[in-house]
């Protein structure tokens, strides 16, 4: 949701971006393996309450040549009502390739073409129904990596699946606590939902 509170926010991380005076040797990697957990509220509008999720899921990014790179990510997502009743099951595998240059130092723009698949369960009763569906989702972003081993990233996608077309935007810190281990932190909203996550990322 593109709130006053959410523009501000992308704002100050474009701030940053800008004026870390330390943050200009380090190179952005696009050679990582990544697990993450998210957390997902669904708003349902007139409803009088929202969705909760919980999801884990993993990604991985494997560098072509210096300006592209393969991208495969995993996400496995229950929703639940407050009252703990399971509504639904989702899984959405994304595959295809990111290309990215160097703007400034340490600094890179990237555009990410994906295909993706989507895979809904939804409980019915004993029984369950499931539903499958192909898309797309392109997405464009802002990488910056400093010499403190703070990463931050801003970008946003749009999702093509389901006959459904979602724009989302994320906000992303990281930190590395190892030369090729850093940890992260991020902020994912779209048209009807607002995501958080937490990753742990190695370096290959």
């Amino acid at each position: 949701m593109l709130n006053s509170f959410s523009g501000r926010l992308s704002l100050s991380v474009l701030v940053i971006l800008m004026t870390m005076p330390d943050a200009r040797s380090e190179e952005v990697n696009y050679d990582y393996l990544e697990a993450n957990i998210v957390t997902t509220t669904v708003d349902l509008g007139n409803s009088i309450e929202d969705i909760e999720g919980n999801g884990f899921g993993f990604s991985l990014s494997l560098a072509i040549n210096s300006h592209l790179a393969l991208s495969l990510s995993v996400i496995s997502t229950t929703f639940k009502t407050f009252q703990g009743i399971v509504v639904d099951d989702s899984k959405k595998t994304d595959l295809g390739v990111t290309a990215h240059t160097t703007i400034a130092p340490a600094t890179d723009v990237f555009a990410t073409l994906l295909a993706t698949k989507a895979e809904v369960n939804v409980p019915e009763g004993s029984t369950s129904e499931d539903d499958v569906d192909y898309g797309t989702v392109f997405g464009v972003g802002l990488r910056h990596k400093g010499r403190n081993g703070l990463e931050l990233e801003l970008g946003g996608s749009n999702t093509e699946v389901f006959d459904t077309s979602t724009f989302s935007y994320n906000i992303t810190a990281r930190l590395y606590f190892r030369k090729v281990f850093s940890a992260g932190i991020g902020y994912i909203s779209s048209d009807n939902a607002d995501s958080f996550l937490l990753n742990v990322r190695m370096d290959i």
